[in-house]
């Protein structure tokens, strides 16, 4: 047993990430993240929504095929009551292959990310019974991912369906190094103690669109989306090493054990024209007994976007304006109190050649205080890309 105080956060990302599997991330990359996480009723003509698995067969582009990707790069200011450090980071955070089969269905394939953890700091701590104080260096990293296959399918002109199985995998490593701060005969040497947690699963989203009004361009949606609590397996390692030694002292491997998982539900409604699309979200998310440092969390988030005239041969008319803001409650428990974050975006987009098109946004996030954990904020740049393309298309020659 151990008892120690915490003195410095020397690492790669939100402490908060420390908690659980990490940072959830709500299916919130490519098109929403520059709605500020809006997407539930959100039925764009021309780009990709995960938020919604029924929103895809609505893309009605001169295009049936596109690759849909973010580059991400991140600026965090970490602030504790102790120190203040900053971060820097660039991931490529998801990619996706959709393809309209027919008229009325769609698929999208593809991987993105549900949770993520990157931190590390630095405590002195002791061993029960014991008076030889530890420099104790913990690092946590890793994530959890889903490989999809989305099926969006036009039941009636007014009402879209979606259904998205995906194949959960990935792992979270918690890396301790225990270092003796003093030489005194009868401690115990320096020490590594590794501790790793697999996990695998299946689970299920579930999405549907309704119009609720339409007057030639003009129509008012409404959407629904259930992520269902995945089946998820996990399995713990651990390995105990000398710190100057490359045999292992100890090493265990753990059976795959079932473990609860989290759901959400999103409503949202949406008004749009040839040339707007504004948008609103409610999200619940509800977190098994178990995860005993998450509470039941809301969300609201509001998102626009204006695109004067997508086809069109006046470059400034070709462009893509779009902007979005969120408030969550925080569903991060410390002390006994949630964590709730914040946050606005905004992006422009342009063609580059033919059907393909890059959007450039900038995200502002905060979260937490000083009077918790820590005050983080983070600032962030995405580059979505959208390449697109018309396959399977008969050639006729005169």
């Amino acid at each position: 047993m151990l008892t120690g105080t915490l003195l410095a956060q020397r690492g790669d990302g939100s402490l908060y990430s420390s908690y659980g599997i990490g940072l959830i991330n709500n299916d919130n990359v490519g098109y929403s993240t520059r709605l500020g996480g809006t997407g539930v009723a959100v039925q764009s003509p021309y780009f990709l929504n995960h938020i919604n698995p029924a929103s895809s067969v609505g893309i009605l582009g001169a295009y049936n095929f596109m690759i849909d990707a973010d580059v991400k790069y991140q600026m965090m200011n970490i602030s504790t009551s102790e120190e203040n450090i900053d971060i820097n980071r660039t991931n490529l955070s998801h990619v996706a292959f959709w393809l309209k089969v027919s008229k009325s269905s769609a698929f999208t394939f593809g991987l993105m990310p549900i949770s993520s953890v990157d931190n590390s700091f630095l405590e002195t701590t002791y061993f029960v019974g014991s008076a030889d104080p530890y420099s104790k260096y913990t690092k946590n990293y890793g994530d959890i991912s889903k490989v999809f296959l989305n099926y969006a399918y036009s039941l009636h002109p007014r009402l879209s369906l979606g259904v998205r199985p995906y194949y959960l995998f990935g792992h979270i490593n918690n890396t301790n190094l225990y270092e003796v701060q003093s030489d005194v005969y009868g401690s115990v040497d320096s020490f590594y103690l590794n501790l790793k947690n697999n996990y695998s699963g299946v689970g299920v989203d579930l999405g549907m669109q309704y119009i609720a009004y339409k007057n030639k361009d003009k129509k008012l949606i409404l959407g629904l989306t259930y992520n269902a609590p995945a089946s998820v397996s996990e399995q713990l390692s651990e390995e105990v090493q000398l710190l100057d030694s490359d045999s292992l002292l100890y090493e265990s491997s753990g059976e795959m054990e079932a473990m609860d998982f989290f759901q959400s539900a999103k409503a949202g409604i949406s008004y749009q024209t040839k040339n707007w699309i504004i948008a609103a979200d409610y999200t619940y998310k509800y977190f098994p007994d178990s995860w005993e440092d998450y509470t039941p969390a809301q969300q609201v988030s509001f998102g626009a976007e204006y695109v004067p005239d997508f086809y069109g041969y006046s470059f400034p008319k070709q462009l893509n304006y779009s902007a979005g803001l969120y408030y969550d409650t925080g569903n991060y428990l410390f002390q006994n109190t949630p964590v709730n974050r914040w946050g606005f975006s905004a992006g422009i987009g342009f063609p580059v050649q033919n059907l393909t098109r890059l959007t450039l946004s900038y995200q502002y996030e905060k979260q937490g205080s000083t009077s918790l954990l820590s005050r983080e904020t983070t600032h962030g740049i995405t580059l979505n890309f959208n390449l697109a393309d018309i396959w399977f298309q008969k050639k006729g020659y005169k």
